[in-house]
């Protein structure tokens, strides 16, 4: 049986951009934490499922924010949302491990791979 997927943090400057996945995954009846660059260490140690980085518009990421995240490989999955660029990503977001990458646009597809999620199991990496 899949694990389900309770709770997706999504790190972005411009939260109200990725409005509709929000609405989406909440519908589906996953808890969906928008997190502020002051509160990202505090709501990292309640432990989310799956984190979404916000590269198109930053995440206003920390050096302590990036080695925390990186600790919490293997117990949750960090994927990074971009615009179809991969070119190296500029500061500290560079030393970010991720487990994956999204477009932005491709959001629909990335639902599909949640644990828990219908169609789970599709690739993340673009």
């Amino acid at each position: 049986m899949a694990r389900a997927c309770g709770e997706v943090l999504l790190l972005s400057a411009y939260p109200d951009a990725h409005e509709l996945m929000v609405r989406t995954l909440r519908r589906r009846g996953v808890r969906v934490r928008i997190s502020s660059a002051g509160a990202t260490l505090r709501v990292l140690r309640e432990g989310p499922d799956v984190i979404l980085v916000d590269l198109v518009h930053g995440t206003g990421l920390t050096r302590d924010m990036v080695a925390a995240l990186n600790r919490r490989r293997g117990q949750a999955i960090v994927v990074a949302l971009h615009e179809g660029s991969l070119e190296p990503v500029p500061g500290v977001a560079s030393e970010l491990v991720v487990e994956g990458f999204c477009r932005c646009t491709d959001w629909p597809q990335l639902l599909g791979t949640l644990p828990g999620q219908p169609n789970e199991g599709r690739s993340l990496l673009h």
